[in-house]
């Protein structure tokens, strides 16, 4: 990852931008003795602070021109070298909705930022804008790309953002995440002010494109043509005037939705088209198995209850967007995001009007046709777009396979499943008229669907059968590449790069993506079960971690309408989530359990000197305390790390601790862009709005003994839209501690537990690292399955908190 760092060097991108002399930052003949001040701007240098839509300057798929996306020869690099943090940008449509960024500034000797300047209401106003060429306004559709055409409104400082001093920038840190495809201007004031009381000055060749005279060459009018757009808008508001203003920069968020929506209507049509597989949940006829028998054969001992629960394996057909790597490192895996099946929108106009006449009206091949009947004629496949990269311009996916996909069946056996109700002094149930009601269960990262077995009997007490599936590259989904029988990616059995695939950012947001994806394809393949005590039409989800993260993604797109006649068969009534959260980057980097691994990843392939330390760091000194785990590289990795970082703290390196702390600062910039779109964060928006009941618990930890959950942060300390509490809020549930009474209409809630760990939901086992103690566990463990079946059992409308003891405010 030495070129994961965005450095800025936008020379080559931007290049046609520059105009000499006239745009450089010179300093006045009669310049004052203390130079003052100014925002870093210079593109035809290479000098601009992203997030910026300049970087959209000359795009010929829609996507950000990042340096180094073309060769010495002009041609487009191939997929692999997309694994580049950096380069991996360039495949996106837009920016992040939710990652801080900041607007460098640069300073004289001996002047700074004065922080409280930095920090205060109006120094920097963002507002929503609606830029040229629109997709969905017709009047700025005529309007050229680039180019500010319509004010939306103006977000509220300390609701929507706030802003604090952070070197020498201005950082911008998100309370709400930016709407998806949506554009916005950032705009620096003059309230913004050096540490000798006087305003930070626009650089010259901001100064010089803000003027009205037009300036000499295309690319300067170009620039000025669009800051100029940029202020107009702005000033529109009629609060702001242009005198106020010392920098403005438009950024378009990247879109999120519009590829899974189409993976829904291609099933949709399935339905119709018999050309197309519909999926289909095939269960074979098999001997009578219980869970408790399961469990058994795994050498675990699980209550009676267990043996009321019938178990069977069964099968679908799923279509696989992710590619399947041709050997067996992990760096193999840097191609298999997913691509388009055609050639993107932007390129397809702009070949039809240079073409005129010649443009081919009518399909030329199989998969042209293909394209333009799924697109209304919008996407061709005419040999235009060598990367095809989707985006809201190219939202059909390729399908690179067909997966035989292993399905996990249970349902209650009644008389038994009655005598353990008995027991609970609850009635004996029977099954409904229309079948069982059905929970899709779905596991966490580097487990498998077994492990969601755990829930079955409580879930068989309140009446319900359970559906499962592995995520892709896990359990019995593992890849064998060279067929010696051994998987070479397995993120169950093996490491856990084998789906949040590090080396290829675009890999682990599609690996995010190809799991709710595989989750629309289940839902719709339980309508054409052959079982007849399967009730599809009553559906309802839980997932934990992984399987919490994924799903409001799945949710969104399966209870969004398309029509009445479609609708019911892919609806999920309620969701029960534990252990998720949003802001993939941000919570990973600070994960007690991954982050020390993901950070000396990250540091030891940044080709910084701290990454030369941590290298030689690892071959030698690292030997001595971690050597006895050589033979699992990860848990080397992260032990040589965390010895490292120990032995700077400890010498009192701060210099070097900070370099090291700026390396995660940019990866996180640039591994939550890339992830975005799979960002459970950029769907809980829809999710509330769709008015979907949720219930969510999380570990919170007592403040003593008890720690938070260390796998996924409760909230992350660098970024308040990050971990499991804030996606909580953003999908508009309601933190509660105590029962909430039977009601008429579902409502969402969030409870936060004391006690347990983050595994809590599927063991009573206590976690030695993680929880304080054996009896905590269990009755955490003991009131989040209690709280989850009778949630869903309620849909929704009714919340029973049996242990108060265990949760909190």
């Amino acid at each position: 990852m030495k070129k994961m760092l965005l450095s800025l060097s936008v020379t080559a991108a931007l290049a046609g931008c520059g105009g000499g002399e006239t745009l450089k930052d010179v300093k006045n003949d009669t310049a004052p003795v203390i130079p003052t001040a100014t925002v870093s701007f210079d593109p035809a240098n290479g000098v601009i602070s992203v997030p910026n839509d300049l970087l959209m300057s000359g795009t010929q798929d829609g996507t950000l021109n990042i340096p180094g996306e073309l060769d010495d020869d002009n041609v487009s690099i191939p997929r692999t070298a997309y694994a580049n943090p950096q380069l991996a940008l360039g495949a996106l449509d837009g920016w992040s909705s939710q990652v801080p960024y900041k607007i460098d500034l640069t300073f004289p000797p001996s002047v700074s930022l004065d922080e409280a300047s930095a920090g205060a209401p109006g120094t920097v106003r963002i507002f929503e804008v609606i830029m040229g060429a629109s997709l969905t306004d017709e009047e700025c559709s005529i309007v050229a790309a680039g180019t500010a055409c319509k004010l939306v409104g103006e977000l509220t400082f300390g609701v929507d953002f706030v802003t604090q001093a952070s070197g020498n920038a201005v950082a911008i840190v998100p309370l709400k995440p930016f709407k998806a495809g949506s554009s916005y201007i950032n705009v620096l004031t003059t309230g913004l002010k050096d540490s000798l009381g006087r305003s930070i000055e626009p650089s010259s060749t901001y100064g010089l494109v803000k003027q009205e005279a037009p300036l000499i060459t295309a690319a300067q009018l170009g620039l000025q043509g669009a800051v100029n757009s940029y202020e107009n808008v702005v000033v529109s508001s009629g609060n702001i005037t242009k005198d106020d203003i010392i920098f403005s920069g438009a950024m378009t968020i990247q879109s999120a939705g519009p590829v899974l929506g189409t993976i829904k209507q291609l099933l949709a049509v399935s339905l119709q088209q018999p050309s197309m597989a519909t999926p289909a949940v095939q269960v074979p006829e098999q001997p009578m198995v219980n869970v408790q028998q399961v469990f058994a054969s795994q050498g675990v001992e699980v209550s009676p209850a267990f043996s009321g629960v019938q178990y069977q394996k069964g099968s679908i057909m799923l279509p696989m967007y992710l590619g399947t790597p041709t050997g067996t490192e992990i760096s193999d895996l840097n191609d298999t995001y997913w691509q388009g099946m055609c050639d993107n929108a932007v390129a397809i106009l702009g070949y039809k009007a240079v073409a005129g006449d010649a443009f081919p009206a009518e399909p030329i091949s199989e998969n042209d046709g293909l394209c333009f009947a799924l697109s209304s004629g919008q996407l061709r496949d005419l040999g235009l777009d060598s990367t095809r990269h989707l985006t809201k311009y190219n939202t059909i996916p390729k399908v690179q396979s067909m997966a035989n996909v292993p399905v996990q069946l249970t349902k209650p056996i009644l008389p038994i499943i009655n005598g353990v109700r008995a027991q609970l002094q609850l009635p004996a149930i029977e099954m409904p008229e229309n079948g069982w009601p059905v929970v899709i269960m779905q596991h966490g990262i580097t487990t498998q669907k077994e492990s969601m077995l755990a829930l079955t009997a409580q879930l068989s007490i309140q009446g319900f059968a359970t559906v499962a599936i592995d995520h892709p590259r896990h359990g019995e989904r593992g890849i064998d590449v060279d067929g010696d029988g051994s998987d070479d990616f397995n993120a169950t059995t093996g490491s856990v790069l084998s789906y949040m695939d590090l080396s290829s950012l675009l890999v682990a947001r599609d690996s995010l993506r190809q799991s709710a994806a595989d989750l629309l394809g289940l839902r719709l393949g339980l309508n054409f079960i052959n079982d007849t005590t399967i009730n599809s039409k009553d559906v309802t989800y839980i997932g934990h971690s992984l399987g919490s993260i994924v799903a409001p993604a799945f949710i969104a797109q399966a209870n969004s309408p398309m029509a009445p006649t479609v609708d019911p068969l892919f609806n999920v009534n309620t969701v029960a989530l534990a252990s998720g959260g949003g802001g993939i980057a941000s919570f990973l980097l600070e994960s007690a359990a991954f982050g020390p691994f993901i950070q000396g990843s990250v540091l030891s392939q940044a080709g910084t000197t701290e990454a030369d330390e941590l290298n030689v760091y690892l071959q030698g000194a690292a030997l001595s305390n971690c050597g006895s785990l050589v033979p699992d590289m990860e848990a080397y990795l992260t032990c040589g790390y965390n010895e490292y970082v120990a032995s700077l703290t400890t010498a009192g390196e701060t210099t070097k601790l900070t370099n090291i702390q700026g390396v995660f600062t940019q990866f996180a910039f640039a591994a939550q862009t890339a992830l975005d779109s799979g960002d459970p964060t950029n769907y809980a928006a829809t999710v509330k709005a769709l008015g979907t009941p949720v219930y969510t618990n999380v570990v919170v930890g007592d403040g003593v003994d008890n720690k938070p959950d260390q796998v996924i942060p409760p909230m992350a300390a660098n970024n308040p839209i990050s971990g499991t509490i804030p996606l909580a809020n953003l999908m508009g549930l309601e933190t509660v501690s105590t029962s909430q009474a039977l009601s008429e209409t579902p409502s969402s809630y969030l409870v936060k537990f004391t006690k347990g760990h983050h595994g809590s939901i599927l063991t009573p086992a206590q976690d030695a690292a993680k929880a304080s103690t054996v009896e905590g566990s269990a009755a955490a463990n003991a009131e989040m399955q209690l709280q989850v079946a009778t949630y869903l059992a309620a849909r929704g409308r009714m919340l029973l908190v049996s242990n108060p003891e265990v949760v909190t405010d």
